[in-house]
């Protein structure tokens, strides 16, 4: 009795939840510009959670002020990576921080996508 009883908690334990795979990254071109000067700053994402996702690019000056959606890439399916590449040129001195945002969508049309995953903040600054 007391082999059974191992038994099915060994099968109870592998048939656990299994989580889902994934990853946002960001990049920036430059850590220090001049005001004017555009930066470069790219992304690339992944998630198994979805079946579309979209990456987009945020930013706010100084830490301080809310998130702003810069620009996004194209929809892509899941396993294919969703991609944003972009230009962006600051106008005035101090910081500007960018992120990453992967959007989960339920298709590639889909007008109302949520948040999935953030990337770690990259911080620019501006001369």
């Amino acid at each position: 009795m007391r082999h059974v009883l191992v038994a099915v908690v060994v099968v109870v334990l592998a048939a656990g939840p299994a989580a889902a795979k994934g990853a946002m990254e960001i990049s920036a071109a430059a850590h220090t510009v001049r005001s004017g000067q555009a930066v470069r700053v790219s992304g690339a994402g992944d998630d198994d959670a979805a079946h579309y996702l979209q990456a987009c690019v945020e930013e706010r000056d100084g830490g301080q002020d809310a998130w702003r959606i810069v620009s996004c890439g194209n929809p892509a399916s899941s396993g294919a990576g969703a991609r944003v590449d972009t230009r962006i040129t600051p106008q005035r001195r101090g910081t500007v921080q960018f992120r990453g945002v992967l959007y989960k969508m339920a298709g590639p049309d889909d007008r109302h996508p949520s948040v999935l995953r953030t990337s770690p903040v990259t911080t620019v600054r501006v001369r």
